[in-house]
């Protein structure tokens, strides 16, 4: 049985938060992340200084590299004076439209070089477990009884 947080869910990262955040997708096309595997996904956004708004939105997409459409209200908007907030958007993978099991986060509305944001993508209940973690995840330190 498994029981660790690093068995259940697959974490990527989807940006190098020490960059000023651009409007596009993240990952990129080309890198798309399929989600068929998984129960459930999430985008977690940490937001770090910003001067504007931004919108965050999660878009499907048929191919790794297809042309991505939006996810249904899996929208959120983070204001210019929301500095070290943290944002969550969920999704039931059943809830995608039938072919568009690749998702990206869409970012619009950087207009500078003073908006950071860290872009975590996170795979929850995986068909297969446990999850093989990508090679930046580090090998996790677990203290159990």
């Amino acid at each position: 049985m498994l029981k660790t947080f690093s068995e259940q869910v697959y974490i990527k990262t989807c940006n190098a938060f020490g960059t000023a955040i651009a409007d596009g997708d993240f990952p990129a096309s080309a890198s798309y992340i399929d989600v068929s595997g998984f129960e459930r996904f999430a985008f977690l956004i940490k937001a770090g200084t910003l001067n504007s708004a931004l919108t965050c939105k999660v878009q499907q997409a048929t191919a790794i590299d297809g042309t991505p459409s939006d996810v249904t209200s899996a929208t959120v908007a983070v204001g210019a004076t929301d500095d070290n907030e943290v944002f969550i958007i969920e999704v039931e993978t059943r809830k995608l439209l039938a072919a568009g099991q690749f998702v990206t986060l869409d970012v619009a509305g950087a207009a500078g070089s003073d908006d950071f944001l860290s872009i975590t993508f996170l795979g929850i209940n995986p068909a297969s477990a446990p999850v093989t973690q990508p090679a930046t995840t580090n090998t996790p330190v677990i203290v159990a009884g």
